[in-house]
């Protein structure tokens, strides 16, 4: 089901006269520069393509959500916010049901003049998902709002660029693949059994792998699984439980790839999530 967007599109904005009025750092926020939004969502529902008049940051509370701007298609949980400029048309989708956290913010207040025009994925810490939540309540001070967003601003700008989220293929027999394993992340077929339920060659299907999201079938799917059980350890599901879930034969096995990617192991990254929403 796709739905309408609830975003602050229809909202009239100032914009600068000259570049230079972009560099210039603003301290003093006003409420018609910036708003907070929270959505419940259903599983099967999306956006459909679209723009807003301001630029957007968009994180999942819970859930996750398949985001398409241009060529560029990534699954996002609640470790990554993306940034979406204004004037970008762009689509959501969610497979599962969840919480879309927005920001909207007047372009005037972009961290930088340069380089904040195209979309990017940020690696959020629990600060700055906590502080999209709070902004998004009702009855904060205006003086509230205004040190938490620019406290939000901050760690926005600080933020690094994650290169290292589950992009999607865009060759569509790739990406019918790439949709099946993160469905199904316990499904062991080679990719040569992949590349036959498609009705395509196994170096056709590799290459698109390649091309699109700069990572070989195996690579990709390694960090598709360890993307799967992220949303399953944040459901609550046991790290023993988590681990066949997504394709291991053993527990042990799991946590060494899980702390690979992550930095810590997979319960101590449920820990460290259960504390943030407290």
């Amino acid at each position: 089901m796709l739905i309408e967007d609830t975003g602050l599109s229809s909202r009239e904005h100032r914009h600068p006269e000259n570049a230079d009025d972009v560099a210039e750092p603003v301290r003093q926020w006003t409420s018609a520069e910036f708003a907070a939004t929270s959505i419940p969502l259903e599983a099967g529902s999306g956006f459909a393509p679209h723009r807003h008049e301001e630029d957007q940051l968009a994180w999942m509370a819970s859930g996750s959500m398949e985001v398409s701007v241009g060529t560029d298609r990534w699954h996002l949980r609640r470790d990554h916010a993306v940034w979406i400029p204004t004037g970008v048309r762009h689509e959501m989708r969610f497979t599962e049901p969840g919480e879309l956290v927005s920001a909207y913010i007047d372009q005037r207040h972009r961290p930088a003049p340069r380089g904040w025009d195209r979309a990017r994925v940020l690696s959020l810490e629990p600060l700055g998902g906590a502080l999209l939540r709070h902004l998004a309540a009702t009855g904060l001070t205006e003086s509230r709002r205004q040190a938490c967003f620019a406290l939000l601003s901050d760690l926005v700008a600080d933020a690094p660029i994650a290169r290292e989220v589950v992009a999607l293929p865009h060759d569509p027999r790739a990406r019918s693949i790439a949709l099946a394993l993160m469905a199904a992340p316990d499904d062991d077929r080679d990719l040569a059994s992949w590349a036959a339920r498609e009705g395509v060659s196994a170096k056709t299907v590799a290459r698109a792998f390649v091309a699109d999201t700069g990572r070989t079938f195996r690579e990709w799917r390694v960090r598709a699984r360890l993307h799967a059980a992220v949303g399953l350890l944040l459901r609550g599901d046991a790290v023993s439980e988590v681990a066949p879930a997504v394709g291991y034969d053993s527990v042990s096995s799991f946590i060494s790839a899980f702390r690979t990617r992550f930095g810590v192991t997979p319960a101590a990254y449920a820990a460290r999530s259960r504390d943030s929403d407290g």
